[in-house]
């Protein structure tokens, strides 16, 4: 069974649309660029739960020891330093085995 990792955005408001898109395309290409990566899917909310959570990525990891190497790997470093240029304050994370 896959392993689940979490994150959720506050993307600020004064970030052009077309710039929260591209990094949204980003982390929806990440499968394939990190081959151990099943499934990336990143999108914004259509709630108003989320207070100041506007986006949430979800990955599927085909293992929970693989979580450090997608943390290093060179396509979620570029990716990460382009989310730290349009959030508005830390992300929160979750990661759990879905197999339990």
């Amino acid at each position: 069974m896959p392993f689940i990792h979490i994150v959720l955005l506050p993307v600020r408001r004064d970030i052009q649309k077309k710039v929260v898109d591209q990094v949204v395309t980003q982390l929806n290409e990440l499968g394939s660029h990190i081959p151990f990566v099943l499934s990336s899917r990143c999108g914004e909310t259509v709630t108003t739960r989320g207070k100041q959570y506007t986006h949430a990525l979800v990955v599927e990891l085909e293992k929970g020891d693989q979580l450090s190497a997608y943390a290093n790997h060179p396509a979620h470093l570029a990716v990460l330093a382009d989310i730290k240029q349009i959030i508005s304050e830390e992300t929160i994370a979750m990661d759990f085995d879905s197999a339990v």
